[in-house]
This record gives structure tokens, sequence and C-alpha cells, in this order.
């Protein structure tokens, strides 16, 4: 059966519209950075902080994400976006349970960001799950080596800008599970995007990304997170498709 093939029902949330949702090409970069723990904690809302806990990777020090995607095909049409993330673990003993949820190459996140070029894209996944969605100018490409998601705010400089190094990437096909925790009308849930990395390449260390923080709203919320200056890993996945699940409550699974 082919990735995409699945069964699909009717969505109140969008007017009918069948989940989950098809993202049938896309593209994509991130880099996950070192952040101080308590700020990133001061980030999660209320009603999830007795179950949910940023990801220690050592004492003080927490993990942040930040993901550009390109959305060329889907059920919410062509678009950019990019999201920051915190990876957060459950119960008494995250680390453990992540560490778990990683031999299933299934990872868990909190969406504290997410910038979209779109009306159509914003409204979608703000009705669907409470993604923290708004239309922003966000300007993609890719030269020099370099591939660049730039955020722009107002100025003539970036507020945000994410560059990971380009490559063709490989094989073979892998697929993962992403759990994305965001609050839907104050109510903590949590949506499944299920990813198939046609191609992709990783670069583990500090030399495969470059994360730049300007003037903007965005860059002055991310920087008293106190973000590493080199990344710890990044990633590139020149192609992929994916399907975006329909919110269940969180403790719901």
């Amino acid at each position: 059966m082919a990735f995409l093939d699945v069964p699909r029902h009717p969505c109140a949330a969008l007017d009918g519209a069948p989940v989950p949702l098809q993202l049938k090409s896309l593209s994509a970069m991130s880099a996950v950075y070192g952040a101080d723990l308590h700020a990133l904690r001061a980030q999660l809302p209320a009603a999830m902080a007795s179950v949910l806990q940023p990801l220690a990777w050592r004492p003080g020090r927490g993990l942040l994400g930040l993901i550009a995607v390109r959305y060329f095909e889907g059920d919410l049409g062509a678009y950019d976006e990019l999201a920051v993330a915190i990876p957060v673990g459950r119960g008494a003993m995250p680390r453990l349970q992540a560490l778990g949820n990683l031999f299933h190459r299934r990872f868990e996140a909190f969406i504290a960001h997410m910038p979209v070029t779109t009306p159509r894209a914003r409204d979608g996944g703000t009705r669907l799950a409470g993604f923290p969605k708004w239309v922003a100018d966000l300007r993609c490409n890719e030269g020099g080596g370099w591939q660049r998601c730039a955020l722009h705010e107002g100025g003539a400089a970036p507020s945000v800008t994410l560059a990971c190094r380009a490559a063709p990437g490989h094989g073979p096909a892998r697929e993962l599970s992403l759990l994305s925790h965001t609050l839907l009308d104050g109510v903590p849930v949590v949506s499944e995007l299920r990813l198939r990395q046609q191609r992709w390449a990783e670069h583990p260390g500090g030399d495969g990304a470059v994360l730049t923080l300007g003037e903007g709203a965005l860059a002055e919320a991310l920087r008293p997170l106190d973000i590493s200056q080199r990344p710890l890993w990044s990633q590139v996945v020149p192609q992929a498709q994916a399907l975006l699940y329909a919110p269940r409550r969180l403790g719901a699974d």
C-alpha cells in the first residue's frame, strides 16, 4: 500500500475536508540547538506543565529545534513554514520515555511558533489543532552550498534566518512520527505527523547549520532562551511526503 493511501474521514473543524491531511510533496531542513532549560520550561503552557517536560541533554540545558518546510503539493496548497519546537518528554523520567520514542523513530515536541506564508495554511492549522500559525514573509532559497529560510518582520534585514548545508540526500526511504503538542481552544492536544523521507542527509555536530537572530518579534522571543552558537545536529530532506492526523487530547493516547 502506498504511504498516502490510508483511510480518511470528514473533519468538522475543516468544514468536512478529509483527515489525515495529505501533504503529497515537500522538502525540509532542521537543526537542533542547546538552550537554557529553565527558559524552555517557562515556554510550556500551564495546562501542559504537569505532564510534559523539556528534554535536558546536560544540567541546565535543554533542546530547541527549528524546522523549515516547503510544501509543494497537498491539501493545504503550496506554502512555506518555519516551526520553533521544544522537544519534550512525559512522566517522571522524560528522557527515558524519549529514548523509547527514538527507538521507534517517534519524536515529541511543543510547538512554540509557526509562521507560514498563506492564509489557507494558517487557517487549516489553527482550526484543526491550534497550531500557533500566522501569515508571515518567509523567503526560502538555496545558493553557495546552503539552504536558507529567512523570516522578515518589516525591517530590511531578516528577523530570523536558518541556514543548513545543502545536500542531494540519499535513501533508503524511512518513516518517522512527529508528535506535536499545541493548545486547541485552551485544551492541550497532540497531533501526529507521519513523515516519509524519500531522500535525506544528516549532519551531526556543529557545522551543518547556522541560526541568525536579527531584529523582530520572533527574534526577541528567542533571544532570552540563550541558544547555543552551534547546532548539536542538523538535517536536510530534499524529498518527502507526510500525513497530518486530527489531534487527540493530551493524556488520551
